[in-house]
């Protein structure tokens, strides 16, 4: 017995709006995937400079609350910081045992970050040391800083630039 009114459509595949709606889709989330891929350098750049800023303010914090040591920040060369506190020396490396019981010395210790990627600082060229006083102002060995100053990270052709407002200390 057939039913009135009512035919069943057997359908078979896509429809024509299907296809084109899945390219659609398909081409967006490939020019996002790309696109992605080529700003990895700016990303590592952008990272490290958020890492060294949060570093310099955790130095900024534990001076605050520490009214005996300075705390700081050491920078012996381009790819790596040390956070210390005053009474350990900012350049010395921390002495490990190694697997004969002989002393080991470590390349970046505890408390110390190694730059990703090809991020480098290029400014200061050479080793420097900020601290932070007990009031959190910042200071070049045991004077207070005379001018801003400026910590320049570089990758490629690309520049991030950190500046420490004297007397306050404010790191935008």
């Amino acid at each position: 017995m057939k039913r009135a009114g009512k035919t069943q459509i057997n359908q078979h595949g896509f429809t024509l709006i299907e296809v084109v709606v899945v390219l659609i889709v398909l081409s967006i989330v490939t020019t996002v995937i790309i696109s992605r891929s080529f700003i990895t350098g700016t990303n590592e750049l952008m990272v490290e400079t958020d890492g060294l800023k949060s570093s310099l303010r955790f130095a900024q914090i534990q001076a605050l609350n520490d009214d005996t040591k300075k705390w700081g920040i050491h920078i012996p060369n381009s790819t790596t910081y040390r956070l210390y506190r005053e009474d350990a020396d900012a350049t010395s490396m921390i002495p490990l045992k190694g697997a004969d019981g002989d002393p080991v010395t470590v390349a970046c210790p505890k408390n110390c970050h190694q730059l990703q990627g090809s991020v480098q600082i290029t400014s200061p060229s050479s080793a420097k040391t900020i601290n932070f006083d007990k009031w959190g102002r910042p200071m070049d060995g045991s004077t207070l800083l005379s001018a801003d100053f400026s910590i320049i990270l570089g990758q490629g052709t690309q520049t991030s630039t950190i500046t420490i407002t004297k007397n306050t200390g404010y790191i935008p």
